[in-house]
């Protein structure tokens, strides 16, 4: 039985690669961010969930909620222009 030679990648040159498509896609992102909502929206936002769920948000935690809401909204969009295929199914559950 023969065994298959593994190529390794140069060193150097994969990683560089691997962050310059990581920053195009941060320009990208952020690019949809802004079009998507605009800061006083999600400010907005922010304080009407919080009153309409009863909570108190104290104002030196603001620009952290604030902040956390823009990057699951960011993520949530790269999620949602995904495509998947036609016959995409869910993962089976499996209970014990």
């Amino acid at each position: 039985m023969k065994r298959k030679i593994i190529r390794k990648a140069k060193p150097g040159r994969a990683p560089a690669r691997a962050a310059k498509s990581v920053k195009r896609k941060a320009r990208r992102i952020d690019r949809s961010l802004v079009a998507a909502a605009e800061p006083d929206a999600i400010d907005l936002l922010v304080t009407s969930s919080a009153k309409a769920l009863g909570l108190s948000i104290d104002p030196a935690w603001q620009p952290g909620v604030t902040f956390n809401l823009r990057l699951i909204l960011r993520l949530a969009a790269l999620v949602d222009e995904f495509a998947l295929p036609d016959d995409a199914e869910p993962a089976p559950v499996f209970r014990a």
